[in-house]
């Protein structure tokens, strides 16, 4: 039986994509996650399809703002987290060039909020909760920081990994590992279509063919790698930013 005692896993954009499949992941291992995302719809059939035999708990908060990240400060209790994943964000129309002054303002607003305030904020409140557990922090950014795609997205997920270093720092003294993931292309995660570019057998094909490896990456191709990064195995590697994309950006 779970107890306020037992220690969490905190997966903020957890409702969906790649952050659904991780939460997922965490509980075949036994552990009590905490989905965190804005949509109680997608929240809902997230726990409703979590494998267990860890228990599923979920928070529907917007974690870009300070309302937001005390729901879910409230949500964890006085339970202890062991590991944070901060995987809200995406590219949204805010990835598109702009030219009209209000028009990039809010472009880039939108985008630093939808991307860099999601990590920022919930892992700040949350970050009390781990300093005495040796937990792990794994932070989402996108192959789009290192080779100059995405326009405002890539320039805030960037944001992202210098967070990472920064934060590590700051948590090491405490036995915490703080790394980012940069994923390249991942089929069947709504994220390409979120942004309008859709997910086509071309485009699957063509992101392919940018891989040194032949193929685009799927979903469980990104669990595994943040299953290491919270374990306990993973111990001695942080403030890095791990670059997961078939080679892809070896190619350019």
């Amino acid at each position: 039986m779970t107890t306020t005692s037992t220690p969490l896993v905190v997966i903020i954009g957890g409702g969906t994509g790649m952050g659904r499949d991780i939460a997922h992941d965490q509980t075949r291992l036994g552990r009590d996650v905490l989905i965190v995302g804005r949509r109680v719809e997608a929240l809902t059939k997230a726990q409703q399809a979590a494998p267990g035999p860890g228990q599923v708990m979920t928070v529907a908060a917007d974690a870009a703002t300070p309302d937001g990240a005390q729901m879910i400060l409230d949500a964890v209790g006085n339970r202890s987290i062991t590991g944070l994943v901060a995987a809200a964000g995406g590219q949204g129309s805010f990835s598109r060039p702009a030219s009209d002054p209000a028009e990039i303002m809010d472009a880039w607003t939108a985008a630093l909020q939808a991307n860099l305030m999601t990590t920022v904020l919930p892992v700040e409140v949350l970050l009390p909760k781990m300093l005495d557990t040796t937990g792990r922090i794994v932070l989402i950014g996108s192959t789009a920081q290192l080779n100059g795609a995405g326009g405002a997205y890539g320039a805030a997920k960037a944001a992202v990994a210098g967070y990472g270093r920064e934060l590590s720092i700051r948590a090491g003294k405490h036995g915490i590992t703080v790394n980012t993931l940069a994923p390249g292309f991942v089929a069947g995660t709504e994220f390409f279509e979120a942004g309008g570019y859709g997910d086509s057998e071309p485009m699957i094909a063509g992101a392919a063919a940018q891989t040194l490896v032949g193929r685009v990456g799927q979903p469980e191709d990104i669990t595994a790698s943040v299953r290491w990064l919270l374990s306990q195995d993973a111990g001695w590697v942080t403030g890095q930013t791990i670059t997961v994309d078939g080679g892809t950006v070896m190619l350019r």
